[in-house]
């Protein structure tokens, strides 16, 4: 399997798009995804847009509950492998490995198109979901999100971008899914 990237390059700059979208809506999302070359599967026939979509080797999901709509983009991942002596040692080193994506990810951020006008805030704009380690902005009434999550033994651990409006928190369901 070819190594994951993790440079927001041009294929990033999709990120100044949503952002800048007056309503972040599951249509919205799709046409700004394809119009940027991203290419987009329908798996829900419930939709009338795609919902899954790649470009390169990273991953984007249009996740819609209601009026809450989020997009979230996977750059790096590592599968958990069963077979190791030292479990909880294995975790540890690729929950490092991901918090150093992070950090490389957060500064692009910084410095990329959208740099100048992230603003930090001290408010919880995860939308109700966990993270090992995450960094968070505001940026033109959406929030965008820089993280590393791992939501159960059997998943991969993964670094995501998440675009979401804010103020529009997701709710977790009994199980802490995001719904």
């Amino acid at each position: 399997m070819p190594e994951p990237r993790t440079r927001l390059d041009s294929r990033f700059l999709v990120l100044e798009r949503l952002v800048e979208l007056d309503r972040l809506t599951g249509p919205a999302a799709a046409a700004v995804l394809e119009d940027s070359g991203w290419a987009g599967e329908r798996r829900d026939p419930g939709k009338e847009w795609a919902t899954t979509w790649r470009r390169d080797d990273v991953h984007a999901w249009i996740q819609e509950d209601g009026p809450s709509v989020q997009v979230e983009f996977t750059l790096w991942y590592r599968e958990v492998e069963d077979e190791w002596p030292d479990p909880d040692t294995y975790i540890d080193d690729l929950y490092d490995a991901a918090s150093a994506e992070h950090r490389s990810a957060v500064a692009e951020l910084r410095v990329g198109a959208l740099g100048a006008r992230l603003k930090p805030s001290d408010e919880d704009l995860t939308g109700g979901a966990d993270y090992v380690e995450h960094t968070a902005w505001r940026v033109a009434g959406k929030a965008l999100l820089a993280g590393v999550k791992h939501d159960d033994t059997e998943v991969p651990v993964q670094l995501v971008v998440v675009v979401r409006e804010y103020g529009v928190g997701a709710e977790d369901d009994e199980e802490g899914e995001w719904l």
